[in-house]
């Protein structure tokens, strides 16, 4: 959609909220105005049932015909304010009807005790009647105040009732509303932001030479139509411009590529693709030099033969990715317990070679050796598996047991498998063609 779009249909919105915002409040003022009616007539109506109730007291007391106009007045009056026309629901109308009833019982009442004042009847049966008529207008004047506060409680009743509607429902109104608009004003300020953020890259990229990026706009805007022209720029720039130095940069690119590849290609060449380590071929090229390095300068060595146990059972029933981690981290833990002259490669499977290059007593070995079988029988933590192996070792020494790396390997390799075959120990010296074996107990 077009940003100018989303920015009228934003406007359209607020609009809209605007006019919710400004007829709620009217209609709020004219719920408010219409309670106000209600209450002062309720005052008023209340006022004339008092002065009523006092001039009835007093036309009690004193039964003058003066008292009585008053009264009728006062009776009068409070009918005609029952006769108004109140915006009244039908529970509110049945109260008022109740006091037009009992305001006519009032008038009923009082026309009856004017006539039997005008009759002549002896003073006790007088006596008597007007305490029949106290208590009757007592009783008219009690329920009318009654009504009067049953009204008083069904308008706050009422009142309640609607402005928590009113609320509720304007509330919700301008809820949906503001969150819509506010959702919406959000997801264009963030494509007004990407918009001006890939241009800003873009122009970025060019002002450093780069022809060949172009800016990837999904939507149909402004932006994308920007971007659009920028990118045709771009395209006009890179069919017109042809420079030494971009070909040279493109050269030197190209150039340190193959040498990273060349590089990459050696350490392959070189190295365990799995582990790391040196691989087989690596490793004799390795340990030949420091062969011939030690045999000039008659230093000892050994070479270790190291071939895990266990690992078949943890390959064949956790499968071969756990097995490969199990390989990296020994290798990692051989590697990180050597010293800087020792080399470490792995064979193949899980057959590893150490070389303990210029060794000066043959104790020094034994106190390797265990310290490697130690750290290789380290539990190992893959995932929910924690796993141990343990390893067969054969070591022979440089210059007794071979004066090359096919000997000292072969050797090697040889005491390994005597290791191997006797569960009572962990490592093996080689001990020549003869067949008997210098053992290590574990």
């Amino acid at each position: 959609m077009m940003l100018s779009k989303r920015l009228k249909l934003t406007a359209i919105l607020c609009s809209i909220l605007t006019l919710i915002v400004g007829l709620s409040l009217i209609q709020v003022h004219n719920y408010q105005q219409q309670i106000y009616r209600q209450l002062n007539y309720s005052m008023q109506l209340q006022l004339s049932i008092d002065s009523l109730r006092s001039q009835l007291w007093l036309y009690q007391e004193y039964t003058d015909k003066q008292g009585l106009v008053e009264l009728n007045n006062r009776q009068a009056e409070l009918a005609e304010k029952l006769s108004q026309d109140i915006d009244w629901d039908v529970q509110q109308k049945i109260i008022i009807q109740n006091l037009n009833r009992l305001n006519t019982n009032v008038r009923a009442l009082i026309n009856t005790q004017n006539s039997h004042h005008d009759t002549d009847v002896d003073d006790n049966v007088t006596l008597t009647a007007e305490r029949l008529f106290k208590a009757k207008y007592s009783m008219v004047i009690e329920e009318m105040t009654e009504e009067m506060f049953n009204l008083h409680q069904l308008s706050i009743k009422h009142a309640k009732s609607k402005q928590q509607t009113l609320l509720w429902l304007v509330g919700l109104v301008l809820l949906v509303l503001t969150t819509l608009i506010t959702v919406w004003s959000f997801m264009t300020l963030v494509r007004f932001r990407q918009g001006l953020y890939s241009l800003n890259q873009g122009m970025q990229a060019l002002a450093s030479g780069d022809l060949t990026s172009r800016i990837v706009f999904s939507d149909d805007d402004e932006l994308s139509a920007l971007a659009s022209n920028f990118n045709n720029m771009k395209h006009s720039l890179t069919q017109i411009t042809v420079k030494k130095d971009s070909l040279k940069q493109e050269v030197d690119r190209q150039t340190h590529k193959l040498i990273e590849q060349q590089d990459r290609l050696i350490f392959l060449a070189e190295h365990d693709e799995l582990t790391g380590i040196y691989n087989r071929r690596a490793f004799i090229k390795k340990i030949d030099s420091a062969i011939a390095r030690d045999l000039r300068s008659d230093d000892q060595a050994a070479l270790l033969f190291i071939d895990l146990n266990k690992f078949k059972q943890i390959n064949d029933t956790l499968g071969h990715s756990i097995g490969d981690e199990v390989i990296v981290t020994l290798a990692q833990r051989l590697l990180g317990n050597l010293r800087a002259t020792d080399i470490v490669g792995r064979l193949g499977g899980d057959e590893f070679v150490v070389w303990l290059d210029l060794i000066a007593e043959p104790i020094d070995i034994d106190q390797k050796l265990t310290q490697l079988l130690n750290i290789i029988k380290q539990p190992i933590n893959i995932g929910p598996h924690t796993l141990e192996v343990g390893a067969s070792i054969g070591v022979s020494i440089l210059p007794k047991h071979g004066l090359s790396s096919r000997e000292l390997i072969s050797a090697a390799d040889t005491a390994m498998y005597q290791a191997k075959a006797d569960n009572s120990i962990e490592y093996c010296y080689y001990a020549g063609d003869h067949g008997i074996s210098t053992l290590a107990s574990s």
